[in-house]
This record gives structure tokens, sequence and C-alpha cells, in this order.
């Protein structure tokens, strides 16, 4: 896949979110690839997700509206029917990504099409949105994995990391789970 073909498939892959009424964001650090689907809530009360600190990746509005639901299942859905249309492999969504921003020469730091973001952030925020978000053990091995590469030996200090994107307050019992989980054996 060459890099138009990526670009090409990837705008596909927005319009097929769009019309579920969803926007797909895919985080990349450190070739750690965290997918995620943002929606507003049907008949929810708001959940405010801040993001404050670090804009080296984005310039994002200092808090937003949005609920992050369905662990990314609505984008690896719609990756896989784009597959099915396209004549693409199964994971072909991971091996653009690797290919587009790992692989070859460039700055791309993001792309942007209606219904999809996909953006390289820092380490530490695609630590505070894998623990505001996880749903999975692989999940929690990515913690694991984020928190070695940023030298984080035990819960407080991956609290200091997560907090400077997600307020203290704005922390739940699953949240705070997902970060003593991170140091079990």
């Amino acid at each position: 896949m060459n890099t138009e073909d990526i670009k090409k498939y990837l705008q596909m892959l927005g319009q097929e979110l769009q019309q579920k009424q969803v926007t797909g964001q895919i985080l990349l650090a450190d070739g750690i690839v965290m997918v995620l689907d943002v929606r507003k809530p049907e008949g929810r009360k708001d959940i405010k997700a801040f993001l404050q600190g670090d804009k080296s990746a984005i310039d994002i509005p200092k808090s937003i509206d949005a609920y992050f639901g369905g662990k990314g299942t609505a984008v690896r859905d719609a990756a896989q029917v784009i597959a099915q249309r396209e004549g693409l492999s199964r994971d072909w969504l991971e091996d653009a990504l690797v290919a587009f921003f790992f692989k070859q020469p460039g700055n791309e730091q993001w792309l942007e099409y209606p219904g999809l973001r996909v953006f390289l952030a820092p380490i530490a925020y695609v630590l505070a949105m894998k623990v505001a978000a996880a749903g999975s053990q692989q999940d929690i091995e990515d913690i694991k994995t984020l928190a070695a590469k940023l030298g984080i030996t035990n819960a407080q200090e991956m609290l200091t990391y997560v907090t400077k994107y997600i307020p203290e307050q704005l922390l739940t019992q699953e949240m705070m789970q997902r970060v003593e989980e991170s140091f079990e054996s």
C-alpha cells in the first residue's frame, strides 16, 4: 500500500464511521495503537473529558464534551467493511498506520477526515486515555508497556501522569482499579 492508497482507505473509513454518527479517533505512540469511538451520549449525562497540558501532538481545546464508547468497536467494524469491499487484508488498518506514520520518512503528525482523526500523541496522553477507556486485558498490558516506557514504577507515579490529562476529580473507581491492576503481577 502506498501513501495515496493509505489516505484513500482512511478517508473511506471516516465516511463509513460518519454514516454511523461516530468519529473514530486513533492515537499512536511509540508503536502502540489505541482506537476509540467518540460519540455524543444518547440519553446519558455528558461525560467531560479534559485534555490538558502537552500540546505537542495537536492543538485541542482545554476541554471537550465527548463519550468514549464501544472501545473502538465501530472503528474496527468499519475497517472490516472497507477490507471486504476493497479486497484488503483483515489487519489493513494497523499495517497502514505503521507504514504511514512509522516506516516512511516525513513529518506527518496528524490526519483528519470527516469521521476519523489519526494522530501521533505523547506517550503520557495515550497512557491516560488507556486508563480512561480500557476494556480488555490487552489494554492493561498496553498500560504496563506505556508505564515501562515512561519509567513509571508505582501507582502514584502513574496517577501523576494520568492527572496531567484527566483531572483528579474525574477519575472513576474503574480508572483507579486499572492503575492498581497495572502493578499487580
